[in-house]
């Protein structure tokens, strides 16, 4: 029986995972996103959505080839999770495509910072880091060259269901 479960427990986990970065996916972003927000209201506080994807991410791959597009989303992947909260989530939702959903309940590490302040900062800070990144299969000529273009949607503000956070974001 124990044996069993944890079989379960890890197809649900390869479900829920991208296998190239580790980083959680679309079925699961929209799955955690739904019951985030639910407790979000119970508990009435704010929830962000990032979204965001490589800008001209097409190149990479075509200049220096797959592999070094996949060193690219597994570093970006790495990157992000250095920077988000213990209880937020990264997801690459597509190709290029990622979604951060801000939703540790833990107050801001800044005393006097608000959610989505704070969140504007993290998104600032990862931005700024990405483009100073370097990757070594990309050579000498790479750092500085990628940049990422998205946005940040704010449950009750911005959006009251999932759908419409998502939206907004992108």
């Amino acid at each position: 029986w124990l044996e069993l479960a944890k079989r379960q427990r890890d197809l649900k986990l390869l479900a829920y995972r991208d296998e190239l970065s580790g980083a959680w996916n679309r079925r699961f972003l929209r799955t955690c996103l739904r019951r985030a927000i639910d407790e979000a209201k119970m508990e009435r506080r704010p929830l962000t959505v990032m979204l965001f994807d490589i800008d001209d991410f097409k190149q990479y791959n075509d200049r220096w080839g797959h592999e070094a597009g996949d060193e690219i989303i597994r570093e970006i992947v790495r990157m992000l999770r250095t920077i988000i909260r213990n209880g937020d989530h990264v997801c690459r939702i597509g190709g290029d495509e990622f979604a951060v959903l801000f939703c540790d309940p833990s107050p801001p590490r800044e005393p006097g910072s608000n959610h989505p302040q704070s969140v504007e900062i993290l998104a600032k800070r990862f931005r700024e880091q990405v483009s100073r990144a370097r990757f070594s299969k990309l050579g000498l000529d790479a750092q500085g060259s990628l940049s990422i273009s998205g946005g940040l949607a704010t449950f009750p503000w911005d959006a009251a269901d999932a759908d419409d956070l998502i939206r907004k974001a992108d």
